[in-house]
């Protein structure tokens, strides 16, 4: 039997939230206006019993019933602003139905990762978001989605201390704490629109920036020097030539990691001194085309193929063999005993090094930022060039920088193009 009397919200009224229709004593279909949904809910109830309409299925309550009733008279008694009974019951039964709804952080982090990938991203990308929200689950994986609230994880952020070799215990800098938040938000937005949670524990980043963030933001990038760039190329050059054309374009001409990674010799046109990206494999899904400069020419000229990749067997794991080559092979013996003890550190490899370097030798040294813009994909902006990857420091050493060459070939200065 079709209910005769129903309550629906009203948006057109000035005054009046809910209207409830019912039928009049004459047959007609009548409507009533109320302030609050309880008082419409109530007056239907009333015009249901006095239709004889569920009459007996709500004239009586249960004990257990009764019994809350009791206590909630009792508390709104003593409290001066209760709410609503039918307003906290509401909260209550969303709440209780989304954790009983929810799964835990750990398993919402392989799902994010299974869209991701569904999405096309690449395998660096999702490695990079396992290692971010990697951390949280380290600390908080069994937690539901929806028990994590944003006190507990501005805690769980503040915590955190670096893990890199050279930044252990050491608090995460501006950057690296935004890059977390940001991650961290874009999975808790994908946990909402799954049902998971209803709320996102990871605010919004404030405008206002502190003057923590503003130091790191004019903070200019750390670079490597000339000197340590050629012993480091060399020293790759004598113990891994496979992946000297990797770290030389890198270096020289300024290539994120992942582009070079994705190299093939048949986008290397060593007559013709460019490298041409297409779209698939750069960054922002544009082609680009990028010069080489003759020293670089004299690094790849050993290794250039027609086609096949610029390093072969390589992994993306593999890429960067920083541990291994920032030591210097050391003797197995000294004086006659077994050397104990990890080798003595050798090259420094600050964040990005081989692209922010490249950045501000190029820079500085052909003095054309529009240039130096484009060969490192930024449309020609500047003013990215200027606030992320120049340092004045390069200014000095760019000369040097420009004139390191191959072991094997002679050592020849680049002189400075006109623009």
């Amino acid at each position: 039997m079709k209910d005769p009397v129903t309550v629906s919200e009203c948006h057109t009224h000035p005054k009046c939230t809910h209207r409830v229709f019912f039928p009049g004593g004459d047959g007609k279909r009548r409507s009533r206006f109320f302030t609050t949904e309880t008082a419409a809910i109530a007056f239907a109830e009333k015009v249901r019993s006095e239709l004889g309409v569920n009459g007996s299925k709500f004239g009586s309550i249960t004990d257990a019933e009764r019994v809350a009733l009791t206590f909630w008279r009792g508390f709104t008694d003593k409290a001066a602003a209760a709410p609503e009974l039918l307003v906290v019951l509401r909260d209550y039964t969303a709440r209780w139905s989304e954790k009983n709804a929810s799964i835990t952080i750990e398993a919402a982090l392989e799902r994010f990762l299974d869209h991701q990938d569904a999405e096309g991203a690449s395998a660096r990308h999702l490695a990079s978001l396992r290692s971010r929200i990697g951390r949280l689950v380290t600390d908080h994986g069994a937690t539901l989605v929806s028990n994590l609230d944003e006190g507990a994880f501005a805690d769980w952020l503040n915590s955190l201390r670096g893990v890199r070799e050279d930044k252990i215990g050491n608090k995460l800098s501006m950057v690296t704490r935004d890059n977390l938040r940001k991650t961290c938000r874009t999975f808790f937005d994908f946990c909402i629109a799954r049902g998971w949670a209803s709320t996102n524990p990871v605010p919004i980043a404030a405008k206002k920036r502190t003057r923590g963030h503003r130091i790191a933001k004019r903070k200019p990038p750390t670079i490597m020097m000339p000197a340590d760039v050629e012993k480091f190329l060399h020293k790759v050059q004598e113990v891994a030539p496979a992946i000297l054309p990797f770290w030389a374009i890198k270096f020289f001409a300024g290539i994120r990691d992942a582009e070079a990674g994705r190299l093939d010799w048949s986008m290397i046109d060593l007559d013709n001194n460019a490298i041409h990206l297409p779209a698939e494999i750069t960054k922002t899904g544009d082609r680009r085309k990028v010069r080489i400069e003759p020293m670089l020419k004299d690094w790849l000229a050993p290794y250039a193929k027609k086609s096949g990749p610029v390093s072969p067997g390589v992994t993306p794991s593999r890429y960067y063999y920083k541990k291994a080559l920032r030591h210097l092979r050391m003797p197995d013996k000294v004086d006659g005993k077994h050397k104990r003890g990890a080798p003595p550190k050798v090259f420094e490899f600050p964040s990005n090094a081989a692209r922010h370097s490249f950045a501000s030798f190029h820079l500085f040294h052909f003095r054309d930022p529009g240039e130096t813009a484009m060969q490192l994909g930024h449309k020609a902006n500047p003013a990215m060039l200027w606030e992320h990857y120049a340092n004045p420091a390069a200014e000095e050493h760019a000369a040097a920088f420009w004139a390191i060459r191959s072991a094997e070939n002679k050592v020849v200065s680049i002189g400075r193009r006109t623009a």
